[in-house]
């Protein structure tokens, strides 16, 4: 009967171990995947805001250039420009009326990203013609 009880104290001795490797190694898989989502959404929410930032421009130059062609239209610069600045509050009045809808559209985007299980799909469902 000892025998017994030292083969079993030896079993359960062995599983504890293989337990406690097992969740060391679970904790460790899950702290790489928090990394790894971490890194996704940082690298995306980085290009996000190079892209944002060169459109933001491109359109501000877009718009200087539209505001003196209208103001030359118009005949007065400032003409041109007020023109151009009622078109600036009528973008803002929509995206303020649809500010929910944006803001969902963005926040499943976010989700899309952070739920791919690759890097190679792309994490925006994009249709292709």
């Amino acid at each position: 009967m000892m025998d017994s009880d030292y083969n079993l104290s030896e079993l359960f001795s062995a599983l504890k171990a293989d337990v406690t490797e097992w969740v060391e190694t679970r904790l460790k898989l899950l702290q790489l995947q928090v990394f790894e989502k971490t890194a996704i959404v940082g690298s995306f929410l980085i290009y996000g805001i190079i892209i944002i930032n060169l459109l933001f421009f491109a359109f501000l130059f877009a718009f200087f250039a539209l505001g003196f062609l209208i103001g030359k239209w118009v005949n007065s610069t400032a003409g041109g420009f007020a023109i151009i600045s009622l078109f600036y509050l009528l973008i803002l009045i929509v995206l303020y009326i649809f500010r929910k809808a944006i803001f969902t559209g963005l926040q499943n985007i976010l989700l899309d990203v952070l739920n791919s299980d690759s890097q190679d799909e792309t994490p925006v469902s994009v249709e292709k013609p």
